[in-house]
Formats: C-alpha cells, sequence, structure tokens
C-alpha cells in the first residue's frame, strides 16, 4: 500500500457525485501529494482512470476487493 498524504471515505456516493468530491479534493492539495480515495461506486474504475488522465494525475494504486474500491492519486 502506497503512503497517502488524505484519505477521502466517499462510500455511499454514485457518479457523478463521487467524481465532484474527489475533484474537488484533489483541487485542495498541493502538487506531489497524493489521495487515497475508498469508495463503493463501481463506476470509479472507468471514472478515476479518466480523471486521472484528463487532468494530469498520477493513478499510483487501484483495488477493487468485496464491492469496495480504492485508488492512491498524485497530484
Amino acid at each position: 500500500m502506497i503512503k497517502a498524504d488524505k484519505t477521502l471515505d466517499i462510500q455511499g456516493l454514485m457518479y457523478p457525485r463521487s467524481r465532484i468530491v474527489i475533484e474537488t479534493t484533489m483541487t485542495r492539495l498541493d502538487p506531489g501529494q497524493a489521495l487515497r480515495v475508498i469508495t463503493d461506486d463501481i463506476s470509479t474504475k472507468e471514472q478515476v482512470p479518466a480523471l486521472c488522465s484528463y487532468r494530469g494525475y498520477m493513478l499510483l494504486e487501484a483495488n477493487g476487493e468485496g464491492g469496495t474500491f480504492s485508488y492512491t492519486i498524485r497530484k
């Protein structure tokens, strides 16, 4: 597991709200900081990599187990 500077647990939120919360939180981080996102929204399997590509963030880690997904994103 990669160390994150901040953890965001958004279980229960679904797209598009989940993406909006991730984007808003990322804008508050300094360049080089990492955010760990914990969610149960299956759409994040496509949305998080797309967000990283679009915004120029680095997706460091992506895991999914038992309906829970976690991502570590570096700004």
